[in-house]
């Protein structure tokens, strides 16, 4: 297929590597990639309630990403705000309408439309994988994604006790309620088993910076946060 590659802020800004490794892992599997110009998704203005603002975001991405086959992101927050916005905003628009529909979160590309249920891959480490709200409620993703994780072999899954927890993070919420923030992913960080698994996979970069950072700030070298198209590109998927 000829897939648009959608890197969101976050992928851009501060997680490069997730992008190129949502990039090798596709490629390896066949399909072309094309990085058209960037834009943000308009989430953050949205959740903070500037409806309006957001738009014009949306109206970039539609602009840049037309005509594409499947358009892929590492970020089940951002492809969710896109699938909404795209309908919300420009619902009378039969492409807009058809691109929210192929628009989609690695994994759920992965296991939808690859079908790549059980991929061939090895990594050794012990890993736990957080579901992000996003991805499990907004694409009803639920922990599907964990389907990819099982298939590698030489990694340990181990689950949360409470897997339904949120880290916290929130986009906007971080910032205008940031004790809040930081106690909800206090709570998600207790949730862990002890000891302490190696890795903490999640397919979105916000849940990997708030827990990331907190675990940086309580000196805890475990678990390493690790996005999962980083891991899948490591374990040699599509090789």
């Amino acid at each position: 297929m000829h897939i648009k590659l959608f890197t969101t802020c976050l992928g851009d800004l501060f997680a490069q590597e997730a992008v190129l490794s949502t990039a090798r892992v596709l490629r390896r599997l066949g399909h072309e990639i094309e990085l058209p110009e960037q834009t943000c998704c308009g989430q953050p203005a949205y959740n903070s309630g500037f409806q309006a603002d957001a738009r014009p975001f949306v109206q970039d991405f539609l602009e840049h990403f037309r005509g594409a086959q499947a358009v892929v992101a590492p970020s089940g927050s951002c492809v969710a705000m896109l699938r909404q916005g795209l309908v919300q905003f420009f619902g009378d628009d039969a492409e807009a309408r058809r691109l929210a529909e192929h628009t989609y979160e690695l994994s759920q590309f992965l296991l939808d439309v690859e079908g790549l249920q059980a991929p061939k891959g090895h990594y050794e480490a012990k890993a736990i994988y957080h579901e992000s709200c996003h991805l499990a409620h907004w694409l009803h993703q639920g922990d599907r994604t964990k389907e990819l994780l099982a298939g590698i072999e030489g990694l340990e899954l181990v689950s949360f006790r409470e897997p339904q927890l949120c880290c916290g993070f929130g986009g906007t919420f971080a910032v205008h309620f940031p004790e809040l923030s930081l106690a909800m992913a206090d709570e998600k960080l207790g949730d862990i088993a002890q000891p302490a698994p190696d890795l903490l996979i999640a397919s979105d970069q916000g849940c990997l910076m708030q827990l990331g950072g907190r675990l940086g700030a309580k000196r805890e070298a475990k678990p390493q946060p690790m996005h999962l198209s980083v891991l899948l590109d490591r374990a040699g998927v599509g090789k």
